[in-house]
């Protein structure tokens, strides 16, 4: 089964592509306007391109977690938004495919990386990156690096039936 894995942010979001276990491809799609729509044009857009290039059979999303305080609040809007518009888009573009979500805290557990109370996000981020140095011998950023434990967590799932 192909899948596209997608950290997604309004910024800069990580994207990979899977065979089944096997990481076909992966790469990074930023947007730097200060207009929101424009931004999440522009992740849409990049995103085209993928999926013209990958035929994929699912596209598995990392959850957003609403959190408190008010630009959080902003925060967590816009990556509503951003999902919705992937949803949207991959509806439009690909018919019925199936899009899953994975909270943080599952695909992390999957791939080996303790979170919980009191790990700050940097310290996941790099321990993000070291998963993937370790698992396929190559460095990228922490969105690419979410993306592809999101896309083995997801194959993970799959390949052993796990809820």
């Amino acid at each position: 089964m192909k899948r596209l894995a997608l950290d997604l942010s309004t910024k800069s979001s990580g994207w990979a592509v899977f065979d089944d276990e096997e990481l076909v491809d992966y790469g990074c799609i930023t947007a730097s306007s200060n207009d929101l729509i424009k931004r999440i044009q522009k992740i849409i857009y990049g995103l085209d391109d993928v999926l013209e290039k990958y035929k994929v059979d699912k596209i598995v999303v990392e959850e957003v977690r609403p959190e408190t305080g008010v630009q959080n609040i902003k925060t967590h809007r816009a990556l509503m938004w951003l999902q919705g518009a992937v949803a949207i888009f991959a509806h439009e573009k690909c018919g019925k495919l199936n899009i899953e979500y994975l909270y943080p805290s599952q695909w992390r557990k999957i791939c080996g990386i303790k979170t919980g109370s009191g790990i700050r996000r940097t310290s996941l981020k790099s321990k993000d990156i070291e998963f993937v140095k370790n698992k396929y011998n190559i460095t990228v950023n922490d969105d690419i690096a979410d993306a592809i434990g999101i896309g083995y967590a997801s194959a993970m799932i799959d390949k052993f039936n796990w809820e």
